[in-house]
Formats: C-alpha cells, sequence, structure tokens
C-alpha cells in the first residue's frame, strides 16, 4: 500500500485471508466496522458530486496541477503605524520563509496582510487566498480540502490523503497561500508546511502557532498617534486640540479598543452623519433619535444611520442579520422576496453597516446590534426558502450562495415546523451542497429532510431521505458499506473519470445483501492486477480523554449562566480540567489537541474578563449573549477534542 488509510472504529477489527482462494485472485475479509481511506495500488480514491450524481475522480497523484492565479492587489489603503510590520512580512516571505501575524480580531491583521498581497502581486507573485467559510470548521483536513481544491480544482467529498497530497505538489514551487483565521495548532501548522515544501504560506490566527517563533508577529494595538493620524486621514480634517474635542476623539479611541478597523468605522459613520440628516429632512417618515450621532458610540450611530435606509437596504440588512451568512447582491432578492433589493449593496456599504469581500456582503458587528435593537421583525425562513429553492432550480441562476445559509434556512424552517417546506427545500439545496464540495452539510440537510418527512407524514420522501442521509454518511466516513461499494467500482472495468452516478445503488444493493448476521463483515474480491489494501488498526482508548469528556460534558442550563463572570468561571474550569486531561495523554497528537483547547479557552476567558458586562444592557439580553457564547465555546470543545478521541465522544 502507498497511501495511508483512516482510522477504524470496531470492538474486533482484523484481516484475514480467505484461504480458498489462490493464484490470480485472493480475498480480503475485513471483520470490524471499518473507517477508512481505500487504496488501490498507488492511489486514494475519491469522489466528487458533479451534474447531480457522483463521479469518481482521479487522485491527486494523477490529476494536473492548476496553474495558481496572479495574488490580486487589493485596493489601496493606508495603514498607520503598521510600515515596519509590513516590510518585515514582506522581506520574509520573498526570503522563502513562512509567516503568521497573530492577535485579536479586529486588530489589523487582514489590512497587513493586504498590504503584503499589493506587494506581491507587484512582483507578478502567485498563489492562493482561503477565507473561513460559514458553516464549517477550521480543521488540519478541511485545510488539506480546501487547499486540494485551489491545486488541483476539484472539490473531494472525502478527506485527501496527506502522504499523497504531499507527493502531488513535491515540485510546486514559487506558490504562496494565505489562510485568514487559522486556528490549526502548532503540530498541524508544522504538518501545512512538510506537506506544501515549495510554497510559503502566510497565516493570520489569533495566537502564536508557527513552529518559526521569529516569523509569528503579534499585530500590536494603535498607538496613539497612529489613532490620530489614521482618524485626522479619513475624515480629511486636521485634527488640533478643539478639532479633538469636537469629535470627542477621546471617547472614539476608548471605544474603537485600539483596534484601526473600528476607528476607520467610527470615521464612516461620522462622515455618513450629514448625508443620514439630509435624508431625513426630504423623508419625514424616517424619523431619527433626536440625538447628534456625532456625539454617539459607533454602535449608536449604526442604529440611527439603519433608521434612515430605503426599504429594499433595510430588508437586506435584516436579512444578513437573522441568517448571519455574507452573500452576493444576486442572492438579495431571492432571500428578502424583494426585487428592489438586488441593488441594495452600495447603499449598506457607504454607510458602513456591511463589508464587501470577494464577491460577497456581511453584515458588521454594530449593524447586527442596530438591528436587534429597533426590534425589526427578522427575515421570513419561508420567505427566505421559497427564493432559494426557486433560484436555484432555474438553469441559468447565480451560482450558488454559501451552503451554511441553505442550512440556516432549513434549520428555521424546521424549528417553525413547515414540514412542507423543508421538504422542498432540502431537495433542491443539498444537491447544491454536495456540488459545492460541501457534503457535512449535505448530510445536516438530509437528517433535516429525513425530519420533516416524518412529521409531516410524506412517506415517499422519508424513504429517500432515509437512503440518502444513510448513504452520504457513509461516503463520506467511509466505513464498510462505502468502502465495499468504492472497491466494488474500482474492480469493474472503468475508467478513473467514468461518471457512477449509480453509487447509491450499490451502496444500497450492499446493504440489501449485508443480513443482520453478517453486518459486520464486509469481503472484497479484485483481480491481481488490482492490489486493494484496507488497513485496520485498535480501537482503545486514548489516555486522557475519559477525563476529557468528563469535563466537556458537565452542560450549564441558561439559568445558571446570566453573566460575563459565571462564563468565565466556567471556562477556567473546562480549561484546567483539559489541562489535567493533557498531563495524563501519552499520545502526542491527543497530548496537544487537549492542551491548545486548554490555551483557546483561558484566552476566550481572558478576553471576555476585560470585557465585562455592559451596565446598560438589560439582564436578559446580558443573559442570553452569554448563554449564546457558552453554547458556542461547547461547541468548539466537542469540534477540536473529537478528532483524537472519537471513540470516547460518540
Amino acid at each position: 500500500m502507498s497511501g495511508e488509510a483512516g482510522p477504524l472504529d470496531g470492538p474486533a477489527a482484523h484481516m484475514s485471508q480467505d484461504p480458498a482462494r489462490s493464484g490470480a485472485e485472493r480475498s480480503i475479509v475485513v471483520h470490524g466496522d471499518v473507517q477508512g481511506n481505500v487504496s488501490t495500488g498507488d492511489y486514494t480514491l475519491n469522489v466528487i458530486y458533479a451534474d447531480g450524481k457522483f463521479v469518481e475522480t482521479e487522485s491527486v497523484l494523477e490529476l494536473p496541477l492548476r496553474e495558481p492565479p496572479p495574488l490580486r492587489a487589493p485596493a489601496q489603503a493606508d495603514l498607520f503605524g503598521r510600515d515596519e510590520i509590513v516590510e518585515q512580512t514582506f522581506r520574509q516571505l520573498t526570503e522563502g520563509t513562512s509567516v503568521q501575524l497573530y492577535g485579536p480580531a479586529d486588530i489589523g491583521k487582514k489590512a497587513i496582510a493586504e498590504a503584503v498581497h499589493r506587494k506581491l502581486a507587484a512582483q507578478g507573485q502567485r498563489g492562493h487566498v482561503l477565507s473561513p467559510r460559514a458553516g464549517e470548521t477550521g480543521t488540519l483536513e478541511i485545510l488539506y480540502q480546501r487547499l486540494a481544491e485551489a491545486f488541483f480544482g476539484k472539490s473531494f467529498l472525502r478527506g485527501v490523503d496527506e502522504t499523497m497530497l504531499h507527493e502531488a505538489v513535491a515540485d510546486v514551487c514559487d506558490v504562496h497561500v494565505t489562510v485568514f483565521d487559522c486556528e490549526l495548532s502548532r503540530e498541524d501548522v508544522a504538518r501545512v508546511l512538510q506537506t506544501f515544501p515549495g510554497c510559503t504560506f502566510l497565516f493570520t490566527s489569533p495566537y502564536p502557532t508557527l513552529p518559526d517563533t521569529a516569523a509569528a508577529h503579534q499585530v500590536q494595538p494603535l498607538a496613539r498617534a497612529a489613532a490620530i493620524e489614521l482618524l485626522s486621514s479619513e475624515l480629511g480634517l486636521t485634527l488640533g486640540p478643539v478639532g479633538l474635542q469636537n469629535l470627542q476623539f477621546d471617547h472614539a479611541y476608548r471605544m474603537a479598543d485600539d483596534k484601526p478597523q473600528r476607528l476607520r468605522q467610527y470615521a464612516e459613520f461620522i462622515k455618513g452623519s450629514d448625508q443620514w440628516r439630509a435624508r431625513a429632512s426630504r423623508e419625514p417618515h424616517d424619523q431619527p433619535p433626536p440625538v447628534d450621532p456625532d456625539r454617539l458610540s459607533p454602535r449608536h450611530q449604526a442604529e440611527a444611520l439603519a433608521v434612515a435606509l430605503s426599504e429594499p437596504a433595510r430588508s437586506v440588512l435584516v436579512a444578513l442579520a437573522t441568517f448571519g451568512v455574507p452573500l452576493a447582491a444576486a442572492w438579495f432578492a431571492p432571500v428578502t422576496g424583494d426585487p428592489r433589493a438586488a441593488d441594495a449593496g452600495p447603499e449598506l456599504y457607504d454607510r458602513r453597516l456591511i463589508t464587501y469581500s470577494a464577491g460577497t456582503y456581511q453584515i458588521t458587528e454594530d449593524a447586527v446590534a442596530a438591528v436587534r435593537n429597533q426590534n425589526w421583525a427578522p427575515t421570513a425562513a419561508a420567505t427566505a426558502a421559497e427564493g432559494l429553492t426557486a433560484a436555484l432550480a432555474a438553469k441559468a441562476g447565480p451560482p450558488g450562495p454559501d451552503p451554511y445559509l441553505l442550512l440556516i434556512v432549513a434549520r428555521a424552517l424546521s424549528e417553525a415546523q413547515q414540514w412542507v417546506l423543508v421538504s422542498r427545500l432540502v431537495k433542491t439545496a443539498a444537491p447544491a451542497a454536495l456540488a459545492a464540495g460541501r457534503g457535512q452539510i449535505a448530510l445536516r440537510l438530509y437528517v433535516l429532510g429525513k425530519v420533516a418527512a416524518t412529521h409531516g407524514g410524506m412517506t415517499k420522501d422519508l424513504k429517500y431521505y432515509v437512503s440518502a442521509e444513510e448513504q452520504i454518511s457513509n461516503l463520506l466516513k467511509g466505513d464498510k458499506l462505502a468502502v465495499a461499494a468504492a472497491l466494488a467500482l474500482v474492480a469493474a472495468p472503468v475508467v478513473p473519470t467514468a461518471k457512477i452516478g449509480s453509487l447509491f445503488s450499490y451502496l444500497a444493493k450492499l446493504a440489501t445483501a449485508n443480513t443482520a448476521a453478517t453486518a459486520g463483515t464486509a469481503a472484497v474480491v479484485v483481480a491481481a492486477a488490482t492490489t486493494v489494501v484496507v488497513v485496520a488498526s485498535g480501537s482503545g482508548v486514548p489516555a486522557g480523554c475519559d477525563e476529557a469528556k468528563q469535563i466537556i460534558a458537565v452542560k450549564y442550563q441558561p439559568t445558571e449562566m446570566r453573566a460575563t463572570k459565571d462564563f468565565v468561571e466556567r471556562s477556567r474550569q473546562v480549561a484546567a480540567g483539559l489541562n489535567a486531561a493533557a498531563a495524563k495523554a501519552t499520545d502526542a497528537k491527543v497530548k496537544s489537541a487537549l492542551q491548545t483547547r486548554a490555551n483557546e479557552r483561558n484566552s476566550v476567558a481572558d478576553a471576555k474578563e476585560r470585557e465585562g458586562d455592559d451596565p446598560r444592557m438589560h439582564p436578559d439580553v446580558v443573559a442570553a449573549l452569554i448563554a449564546s457564547k457558552a453554547l458556542q465555546e461547547e461547541i468548539k470543545d466537542m469540534q477540536k477534542i473529537s478528532p483524537v478521541c472519537s471513540n470516547v465522544l460518540e
């Protein structure tokens, strides 16, 4: 075997050869529940979804490398107090050293990276820029899939073998890759660099994880002088003592928390306030609060500017706040149900209520708060579902939205018990998610479809969703049925790129053939010309995992966590427990994962402790926000620990 196989789950998994076969044929009988990659000769099988069918695709060892595009030069933007770190990062990258920029959110990491991109683009540098996708965990497996998609142009539905990926890009050189918001551990970052030795990487991260500490640079908050210079430049004024007093610079500086992005936003709100006043005088039905927006914080200014929006723009802002997923302008009308909404982007962007990146608009944190404070009704999930279903079904429709939006809408429909709409949306949305390479989202959509069909009494749909959920799960996990189906296809006389739309039927037949008595066994017979190997491993519980499970299994009720101090206390407890579990771990990966998550928990606790509670906010609102944050961190606990402790956390 020349490729790594994935993990094996099962209490008694082992391999044996069938003595009844010899010579040109041999049979490998695999006992237990097998999960892993399948290697045939020198290659690992993978699958993509295209034209409504599953298609067996070549291994990364066979696929041609795509020519990397020239790095895009972002629009020129002045940075203040950041010239040194830009020059140092650029110099190290051009010398072949990978670099990491780390620090809290909104501190300016992306702006520095884009300044570096401008300098690299001026030299004709080629490469790829990877930004996080909504609803996707930042694991090593996901990053490898994203990198394989960038280098080979395929959206693989199963994991990409690290060893083969390393071999496939062995001849790649002088290619740059930027990974925004990378939360990989130090060990995983090292593996990425080893897998792509001919590339330079620029990571932006919340904390330092680059093995080369000399190339890991902390992005510091803006100094006061730099902040004054930034605000002066944005407003087009020379800020003297009177100007500073009139513009309440001290207040702006404090509210911005030394973060340049927040200061820019503050300046844009101030500039936009004149337009807001003029608009309010022309349109008396849009009555803003009787206050001067220049004297308000950026969050309150966002609320004041949101009040004066046109109705199409307001509906888009509400939709962005409701679903929390970046949207291209082409999807404004389908999601809101208002055909006029397609042109709302410039109006929202002019008021800095949204940001624009990679062709999509995303709502700002302040604008989300503004929508919430106005008590505007959220976008109806039924309206979004109808529009999305129609647009996805159209033959000449726009490129699909982020698949996570489809999942969010389907969940909202399910919570509202609109079962027929859920089923209709899933039938269109799940294939779209598969085509985008988002197999896990497709799987969750099929689960929602199954629930809807069950409650709605849709027998035919239920049968379809039960089958689809099981088969997609098998395909993604690589368990015995998917392995057997893949091997059956490999043994068949087909070329690697042949369409295998009947993969579902392969799986169904194999599932039917496996009776309850033989469900734990999969037999594979192949010709001698094709060597097939399924690698098994033991199923012991790694040291430290039981302790980790105990600490993260404790769930707080919403009534028990109503203030920041409650969240901080809980986070400290989790961090201490994970540190203790890491001390007991003997496996290097387990120890690293537990220790990394403990450090993250402490960092989150530190940040929330500094932030504190807003005394102007209603206690019930504070409690709701704290409960939401606690749930997010509990989900991250599972996401970060389950890959190394899957047997325990299932």
